[in-house]
């Protein structure tokens, strides 16, 4: 860094373009503030609290900010772009101290260079992003997500001004929140939005690193990754088990053809479900040769249903009596054994209907792109 770049907050020797002015009156607490973090990627990044978020952001835009991929604003610290930096960081001086509106010099580490830091080091791609919560409420929307409890505690009981958010690619989502007490940070799991409530399944609980990325993947990929696994197979394993016995009162011998459509369309929720389960089994449990031969069966029968009857995988039976009186009740069974504290879909109360959970307005999902962005 060639210059101490805060010193240019209190510079106002240069011309400020025309803005519309915010006159505080006498004794009135700041209604916004400004937090300035030093981030290795993207230079100086300005995240913003209070009601006056809109005001904090025209002031950084006149400014001379950038605008990041995320919605944020930032100058860059290398390059040729210095002196640029330099005036922009006068001007929002001269603003934000007319304004009355707080200026931080932030030396925590940037909650968006711990996470794409974190990223690198943990298994598979994972794409980041930060969400800034200007006001409490905004905050609540991650809460509404969060599935990891710990977590879910600190964001009902603590204001958390900012949170990063990890997806992979097969769709597990994590979010990293700064302890609001400590230089660390906590990392949960957001609940899978394909997936039904389900009081009898153990949350993920959430993991507490401290800022060095390396470290706090181990604890997150031996920890927090494997318990997100069990909780969704424990989840699956459920709903495939109530598909299950609600399909076998519903079939007879003496069923009409063509089958009914809730009949189908229970079949179907296995067959797309299978396959995932039958690589969670395979991940989570301790296998003998036969078993992973019945996984390797369900998974080629589910996957290629057409295929001709006379390939030595596929059952000599109708698909949905495999299913009924074979297939089904070792997929449980297998599925079970890799969540030992599992318990029975029947001792729950009923699920809602697909049609219930889509009548349902959730709040947004983080990430979402926000007007205010």
């Amino acid at each position: 860094m060639t210059f101490h770049w805060i010193d240019a907050l209190t510079t106002p020797e240069i011309d400020v373009p025309a803005f519309p002015a915010r006159s505080p009156s006498p004794g009135e607490d700041p209604a916004g503030e400004i937090s300035l973090f030093t981030s290795s990627r993207d230079g100086i990044v300005a995240l913003v609290a209070g009601k006056d978020w809109r005001w904090a952001h025209t002031a950084l835009d006149t400014a001379g900010f950038s605008k990041t991929a995320d919605g944020h604003r930032c100058l860059p610290l290398k390059g040729g772009d210095l002196g640029r930096t330099r005036d922009a960081l006068r001007v929002l001086g001269v603003l934000t101290q007319m304004a009355g509106v707080p200026v931080i010099a932030n030396t925590k580490v940037y909650i968006g260079d711990f996470a794409r830091d974190l990223a690198e080091y943990l298994p598979g791609q994972w794409d980041v992003w930060v969400e800034s919560y200007a006001i409490q409420t905004w905050q609540g929307d991650l809460a509404a997500w969060m599935w990891s409890p710990s977590l879910t505690a600190t964001l009902d009981q603590h204001r958390v001004p900012r949170a990063a958010l990890l997806k992979h690619s097969d769709g597990v989502e994590l979010a990293v929140i700064e302890d609001p007490t400590a230089d660390r940070f906590h990392v949960g799991t957001l609940h899978p939005k394909d997936l039904f409530a389900d009081g009898l399944v153990t949350p993920p609980a959430g993991v507490t690193v401290a800022p060095e990325p390396a470290f706090a993947a181990v604890d997150i990929s031996s920890r927090l990754l494997p318990a997100y696994a069990r909780a969704v197979l424990h989840y699956q394993v459920n709903a495939l088990e109530e598909d299950l016995d609600w399909a076998r009162s519903a079939r007879s011998d003496a069923a009409p053809d063509p089958l009914p459509t809730a009949l189908v369309e229970a079949f179907a929720r296995f067959s797309d479900a299978a396959p995932r389960i039958c690589t969670a089994v395979r991940q989570l449990a301790a296998l003998t040769e036969d078993e992973r031969a019945t996984l390797l069966r369900i998974n080629d029968v589910v996957a290629a249903p057409a295929i001709s009857p006379d390939a030595p995988a596929i059952p000599r039976v109708n698909p949905v009596d495999w299913w009924l009186k074979e297939a089904g009740d070792s997929l449980i069974a297998l599925a079970r054994r890799a969540v030992p504290d599992a318990e029975p879909a029947t001792a729950k109360p009923d699920r809602p209907s697909l049609g219930t959970a889509a009548a349902l307005s959730p709040p947004p999902r983080p990430g979402t792109p926000r007007a205010h962005r």
